[in-house]
């Protein structure tokens, strides 16, 4: 026993077979499925009777290889099941026999196996259902043992009822534009490829992605993607082939995800997230003589969570500071924890050239162009340049374990994401990224490379109490985006964009559809550089909390004391114990006047009464108005009192409503009761 145990090779075995096991390699039916996540469920022995069913949604399988309900946010989305739809050269393409069976089953997915035959084609498809909803799909395509015809065009179609494809949201976008969201015109739209397009209403929806369109063959490029009314349904038509396919077996992949992914947290409100922690700001004073810090102020004024951007370290998003840095840090996460506030670190998405690991790994782990140019270049003090690392490559791993031993090291409270969320394009052979095509050399998108970060980072932060907060602009991927707490959005608009007449730029449909978060099952909030008098925190407000989003402060100054008097107020009210009311569906609580005010609201009953909180916008950029509330919740006493609820100034009311006059582009919080 004793020469086994001493064998080097024989305790090789066993430590690897160790590290299997921990790692869910061995025995992944064990694994942890992460909250508020649950275990994947297949019922149904028989193809036409099988469901996958994870939090929230039901994909069910009917006669055939493809979904034919999908169930989330309490609704049947689906129009009619799932169809890939094409010609042959002796007409329409006719399915003659098509199976499905289970594969594989754990807690943390469940893999379905699939065949579809016809005379010109045969299709196999692999489906991998995972504990979050993330569906990905391999569709590979076959000649038949006996072909009798050929295909001459192939397409995906999958159908939505209209009440639930009003939305649309697709990515990349544009810089200063919402012009990848908002409401699905009329005659529907066409697009390029694109690796992420998300197809739903203000409650949820459906995502598809993938990461490259390698093997398509649409006859025209601009219209690869469609979106296509036909009556009650809207059509999400992806266009593989409009030709024969150049060879076969021909594989594409591609995921789906109904959302909200997951339910929002009901203390979302209670969260006070605020930018500007640095060094010694737990020993700057305020003001000359004064015994407060700046940290002592920012705790005054509520702040909960803080957020410390890149220059906690010196090299561009690292996760170590350097020996002079490390005891300040842990001074400042000391001091923050006295205050009852959280600290998180930032990390990105970049490789600085400061970086010890720069010479060995930048040429292998660097996101680069089809021409072979790196992307990004950031320059900041200590002198360096940062370019966009690709989360594909072998630096996933070293980034995702050192954010994790960091917060274990220093103790801070989770971490502040810039950009990491993204997939960035990138044709950066080294590490598998890119694909030659008769055009030339064409970027990938590594969707699953940067799910498999964010998972992870998800699991070991979530478990700890940490939080994940992402910060993306244009980018609402919920494959990604949906293991982060909270996300910050709005950078696109930095340049004074929204000055002037928001809706031009921002209508209200886009911000439904990409800035609500509830739509995603994440909360957002929304990032705004002031520029008065053109835009400033009063005017985003009048838009935000409509939404129930709020402005996230960038620093302690005057924009943290108004968000700090909402915080109060909202606290006040308990509105994470209420229920929310927006303007485009309670039109059986409350009516306004005139047209450019909107009102959403929060309702709460309180020792059997009715309160509630309202917010009441003046959405015109020009005129100021004096605007008329109806109130037609019948659980309001005859006689109410209305407020400003961050004035305290007593409204003037009369019958069953209230007037209360709105400078252009603003907001009033009234408390009804």
């Amino acid at each position: 026993m004793r020469s086994i145990l001493c064998n080097p090779l024989y305790r090789r075995a066993v430590k690897l077979a160790l590290a299997l096991w921990l790692s869910g390699g061995m025995n992944s039916a064990m694994a942890k499925v992460p909250d508020p996540w649950t275990p994947v469920e297949v019922k149904g022995a028989r193809t036409n009777d099988l469901s996958v069913e994870v939090w929230g949604r039901i994909c069910r399988f009917g006669q055939g290889a493809l979904p034919t309900a999908l169930r989330t946010a309490g609704e049947d989305i689906l129009a009619a099941p799932l169809r890939l739809a094409g010609q042959t050269d002796n007409g329409g393409l006719e399915w003659k026999e098509s199976g499905l069976k289970v594969w594989e089953r754990t807690k943390e997915k469940a893999t379905l196996i699939g065949w579809m035959a016809s005379d010109a084609v045969t299709v196999n498809l692999a489906w991998r259902i995972e504990y979050d909803g993330m569906m990905q799909v391999d569709v590979t395509l076959i000649p038949p043992a006996q072909p009798k015809a050929k295909l001459t065009s192939l397409c995906l179609e999958v159908p939505l009822k209209k009440a639930f494809a009003s939305l649309y949201h697709h990515w990349p976008g544009q810089w200063g534009s919402a012009q990848n969201s908002g409401a699905v015109p009329e005659g529907g739209m066409v697009l390029p490829f694109k690796p992420l397009f998300w197809l739903g209403w203000e409650e949820g929806g459906l995502s598809w992605f993938a990461e490259s369109d390698r093997n398509w063959q649409p006859a025209d490029a601009a219209r690869a993607l469609e979106v296509v009314p036909e009556g009650d349904a809207v059509v999400m038509r992806l266009r593989l082939l409009d030709s024969p396919p150049a060879r076969m077996p021909v594989s594409f992949t591609f995921g789906f995800q109904a959302t909200p992914v997951k339910p929002l947290p009901k203390d979302f409100h209670e969260w006070r997230i605020c930018h500007g922690a640095s060094y010694e700001i737990n020993r700057q004073k305020v003001a000359d003589g004064s015994a407060r810090t700046i940290l002592d102020r920012a705790a005054e004024l509520g702040v909960k969570t803080l957020i410390f951007h890149e220059h906690w370290t010196p090299v561009q998003n690292y996760w170590r500071a350097s020996e002079d840095e490390e005891k300040p840090l842990r001074r400042l996460i000391d001091d923050c924890h006295k205050r009852g506030i959280r600290l998180l670190l930032y990390f990105g998405y970049e490789l600085s050239t400061l970086a010890p690991e720069w010479a060995a790994e930048s040429d292998k782990v660097l996101t680069k162009s089809p021409d072979g140019s790196l992307t990004g270049g950031y320059s900041r003090w200590p002198q360096q340049r940062d370019y966009i690392v690709c989360l594909q490559s072998e630096w996933r791993d070293k980034l995702v374990e050192g954010m994790i031993e960091a917060a274990d090291k220093y103790g801070f409270d989770g971490v502040y994401l810039d950009g990491t969320v993204e997939p960035w394009g990138c044709a950066n052979e080294a590490h598998g990224c890119g694909y030659r095509s008769i055009e030339g050399r064409k970027a990938t998108y590594p969707i699953f490379g940067v799910r498999a970060l964010m998972s992870r980072l998800y699991e070991a932060m979530h478990d700890k109490g940490k939080l994940v907060n992402a910060h993306q602009s244009t980018y609402c991927g919920t494959p990604t985006l949906g293991f982060a707490h909270s996300y910050w959005d709005g950078e696109q608009f930095m340049s004074g964009e929204l000055g002037g007449d928001p809706l031009q730029q921002l209508p209200l449909a886009a911000f439904r559809a990409e800035f609500m978060g509830k739509n995603f099952g994440v909360p957002c909030e929304f990032l705004v550089y002031e520029q008065p008098p053109k835009w400033t925190a009063d005017d985003a407000l009048a838009f935000t909390l409509l939404h129930d989003v709020l402005v996230r402060p960038g620093g302690v100054g005057p924009t943290l004391e108004k968000i700090s008097a909402i915080w109060n107020v909202f606290s006040r009210f308990k509105v994470s114990k209420a229920d929310w009311h927006p303007y485009w569906r309670n039109g059986d609580l409350v009516r306004a006047d005139p047209e450019s005010v909107k009102v959403s609201l929060y309702r709460r009953a309180s020792g059997g009464k009715t309160r509630l909180l309202l917010v009441v916008s003046n959405l015109s950029p020009t005129e100021t108005v004096s605007a008329r509330i109806s109130l037609t919740d019948k659980t309001l006493p005859a006689a109410f009192e209305a407020a400003d609820a961050l004035t305290g100034e007593k409204l003037s009311s009369s019958g069953n409503g209230f007037t209360v006059s709105i400078p252009p582009t603003r907001m009033r919080l009234v408390e009804v009761k």
